[in-house]
C-alpha cells in the first residue's frame, strides 16, 4: 500500500476550478488500496468566514485545519484571503510554502508519494525538498510556467531574479521523478529550452469536475466569460474589438480579479459584467448561450493554459479563443476543432469569425466534436488513471 499526499494551494471548500480538479483526482485514488490525503491552504479566493464557524473546517492546531472531500482527508494550512498586491501575494506564497514544508518534514513518515500542483510558482521549493531531502517519490504538475509567464507580462523586470528563479525551477524539474504538463507545446518547450528529459514529461489534459451541462436548445449570439479578470486574460482588448464589430453578439462576464473595476466600467448594451457567481447559478443563467470566451495576452504561448477551457467544454459551449495563434489553447482548439480561433495579431479577422459563427452546420459539427472530446480524451476517469500510472512507472 502506498501512502499518497496531494499538495495544492487551493482545494474545496475554496470554489476554484484548479483546486476542485485536484480534489477530484485525489478522490479517484480512493479504493485503490492506497492511503490518500491532501495538503492545501484554507479558503482564500472565494473566502467564507462561516467555513470556520460552521464545522466545515475543524481546527487541529495553531495554523492547521482539517476537512474531508469524498472520503479524502484534507489538511488545511491557514492562509489569509488572497491579496491582489504583487508584493503581498509573493509573501503569502512564501508563508504558505514555509508552513507546508514544516508539515511535510513533521509528517514525513506518513507519505511515500507526493503529487505537487504548480501554482504558486514557489512550489518548486517544495518539490526540491520532497525529493532531495525527504527522498520521496515526487510528481510535479506544472500548469503555469514561471518565470517565463511573469517575464512576458512584465511582472518581473530584474534579469538577475529571472535567471536565478529559472535555474531553481529547472533544477526542480530535473531532480524529481515525473513532470506533468497540460499541452504538447509546453512539453516541447521544456525539452528544448529547459533541457528536461522527454521520458520524464507526461502530457495530461485537464478536465471539468462538474456534471456535464445539456446542449443549448437553439443557437444564440451570446458569448459568456467566467473566471479571473486580470492582466493575463486581456479581456479589455476583446471587449474593444467586439464593441466595434457589426456582428450583434453579446458578451456576459462573471468574475473577479485585479481588472474587475476597469472592466465593469466598460459595460454597454452588449456587454454585461457580473461579480463572482457560483457555478451552479452561472449554468442556470447561461444555459442558452452558445459560446464561451477564452482570452489570453498575445505575449503568452506555452506558459499558461486557461483551466476554464475544460469547464466551458463540459458546459457544451463552443470556444471563442482570442489569443496568440501559437498558444497551447489555440493549438488544442485547432487539433480537435472545438471552436473558433481569433488571432490577436489580426483583430480584423474578428468580423470573419463572427460570420462563421452563424453557420449552423459548422456549429453543430463543433458541438459533436466537443462531445467526442469529453467522452474520449478529457474526463476525470481518464485523467485520474493517467496520474495513477505515474506511481507505478519509473522516471
Amino acid at each position: 500500500m502506498k501512502k499518497i499526499l496531494f499538495h495544492s494551494l487551493t482545494i474545496p471548500p475554496d470554489n476554484v476550478s484548479t483546486g476542485n480538479l485536484v480534489a477530484e483526482i485525489a478522490s479517484k485514488f480512493v479504493g485503490t488500496n492506497n492511503s490518500i490525503e491532501i495538503l492545501a491552504s484554507t479558503p482564500q479566493y472565494n473566502f467564507d468566514e462561516e467555513a470556520f464557524s460552521n464545522g466545515l473546517l475543524e481546527k487541529k492546531g495553531k495554523k492547521l485545519y482539517e476537512s474531508n472531500y469524498k472520503n479524502v482527508k484534507i489538511n488545511h494550512i491557514y492562509s489569509s484571503p488572497r491579496s491582489f498586491s504583487q508584493k503581498k501575494r509573493f509573501f503569502q506564497w512564501i508563508s504558505f510554502n514555509y508552513q507546508s514544508i514544516k508539515f511535510l518534514i513533521k509528517n514525513k513518515k506518513n507519505f511515500d508519494v507526493l503529487y505537487i500542483f504548480s501554482y504558486p510558482p514557489t512550489m518548486n521549493l517544495v518539490a526540491i525538498i520532497s525529493k532531495k531531502i525527504l527522498k520521496k517519490k515526487t510528481i510535479y504538475s506544472v500548469w503555469e510556467l514561471y518565470p517565463e509567464i511573469a517575464q512576458k507580462l512584465s511582472e518581473i523586470n530584474s534579469r538577475l531574479l529571472i535567471r536565478i528563479f529559472k535555474k531553481l525551477d529547472t533544477y526542480a524539474l530535473k531532480v524529481i521523478d515525473h513532470v506533468v504538463v497540460n499541452s504538447d507545446q509546453l512539453k516541447e518547450y521544456l525539452i528544448k529550452y529547459r533541457g528536461i528529459s522527454a521520458e520524464k514529461i507526461k502530457v495530461i489534459y485537464h478536465f471539468s469536475n462538474s456534471n456535464e451541462s445539456t446542449r443549448p436548445k437553439s443557437h444564440s449570439n451570446e458569448i459568456i466569460y467566467t473566471g479571473n479578470l486580470g492582466i493575463p486574460q486581456n479581456i479589455e482588448s476583446f471587449i474593444d474589438k467586439l464593441n466595434n464589430s457589426s456582428g450583434n453578439f453579446k458578451l456576459t462576464i462573471y468574475g473577479s480579479g485585479s481588472r474587475y473595476d476597469h472592466i465593469k466600467n466598460m459595460q454597454s448594451t452588449n456587454i454585461t459584467v457580473n461579480p463572482y457567481t457560483e457555478r451552479e447559478e452561472i449554468i442556470k443563467q447561461t444555459e442558452e448561450a452558445t459560446y464561451a470566451l477564452v482570452s489570453l495576452s498575445s505575449a503568452l504561448t506555452v506558459e499558461g493554459f486557461p483551466g476554464k477551457t475544460f469547464d466551458y467544454l463540459n458546459m457544451n459551449k463552443i470556444l471563442i479563443n482570442f489569443s496568440n495563434p501559437n498558444s497551447a489553447v489555440s493549438k488544442l482548439i485547432d487539433k480537435y476543432e472545438l471552436g473558433f480561433n481569433i488571432d490577436l495579431k489580426k483583430p480584423e479577422k474578428l468580423e470573419t469569425t463572427l460570420q462563421q459563427m452563424k453557420n449552423l452546420k459548422k456549429v453543430n459539427q463543433i458541438l459533436k466534436n466537443i462531445s467526442d472530446f469529453q467522452q474520449n480524451i478529457s474526463n476525470k476517469e481518464i485523467v485520474s488513471t493517467k496520474y495513477s500510472s505515474l506511481i507505478r512507472s519509473s522516471s
